[in-house]
């Protein structure tokens, strides 16, 4: 059986979080970075009834501006 995403998808997760799938093992289990500063960074490892769908590009765009702001405020960002 072929795992349902592939290494690198981002998916969103059935708790809210959105992630990046690191690592894949058949049939259904992931290893997955979650987190958008180090507070909370994160690598988990989730099955595919804890994966809603793959995340859309418009989550991922707020994801990456929430990510921005932590970064920002730990002045670990670099706009230049």
């Amino acid at each position: 059986m072929t795992a349902k995403y592939q290494q690198f998808a981002e998916i969103l997760l059935k708790d809210g979080r959105i992630g990046a799938v690191t690592d894949v093992f058949e049939p259904d289990t992931y290893f997955v970075d979650v987190g958008s500063s180090p507070k909370d960074w994160d690598n988990i490892t989730v099955s595919e009834k804890d994966i809603a769908r793959l995340a859309t590009r418009r989550e991922l765009d707020a994801e990456f501006e929430q990510s921005k702001r932590e970064l920002q405020k730990r002045n670990l960002w670099n706009s230049e």
